[in-house]
């Protein structure tokens, strides 16, 4: 019988060294104390800074637009935002956490070890094009551009609106005079 006693007192030993911090909540609150985000009770956080958001698929233009970029609403767009050095610096950030893997920090696409992901298209058979013609397009192209992508590459929706503007801004001062 002593022998059994023991036991029991063992195995209750054990399954309850595995509850000890419900003891006393003051002692070590542990997730089941937090507070709670309910889905679809506030509005949607953003993501992280420097962190690239993700979602959504942008609405697709009609099947005769095969090329977002040449679409009429899309080269009647303006820009609302005015080019100020606070709108550059933010779509200057903005390229660099959504753009800069592909297009390279100075926006030529020079494949090499500095534009690892852009080496790896070339490689894959992509044609890569460098940003350079970004002077001879509308706002609203580069806009479309952004938003819906074009042949080897992906549609950015999840850029909101105001930093798509942004980021029109800041290549504005980076290929200033290029054609």
């Amino acid at each position: 019988m002593s022998r059994a006693k023991t036991l029991a007192a063992l195995l209750t030993a054990l399954v309850s060294a595995g509850c000890w911090e419900q003891v006393d909540k003051h002692w070590f609150d542990q997730m089941k104390n937090q507070p709670s985000v309910q889905a679809l009770a506030e509005r949607p956080f953003m993501p992280p800074e420097g962190t690239i958001r993700a979602g959504g698929m942008a609405p697709r233009l009609a099947p005769d637009f095969p090329m977002p970029l040449q679409a009429p609403e899309g080269r009647a767009l303006a820009n609302p935002i005015t080019s100020t050095p606070e709108s550059i610096a933010r779509g200057k950030h903005e390229y660099e956490v959504n753009c800069v893997v592909c297009h390279g920090v100075d926006g030529l696409s020079i494949p090499g070890p500095q534009n690892p992901v852009t080496l790896k298209l070339i490689q894959n058979g992509a044609v890569v094009f460098p940003l350079a013609g970004i002077p001879a397009y509308t706002d609203g192209m580069i806009f479309y551009k952004i938003w819906y992508g074009k042949p080897n590459m992906p549609g950015y929706p999840q850029v909101p609106e105001e930093d798509r503007w942004h980021i029109i801004n800041y290549l504005r001062t980076l290929f200033k005079g290029v054609s």
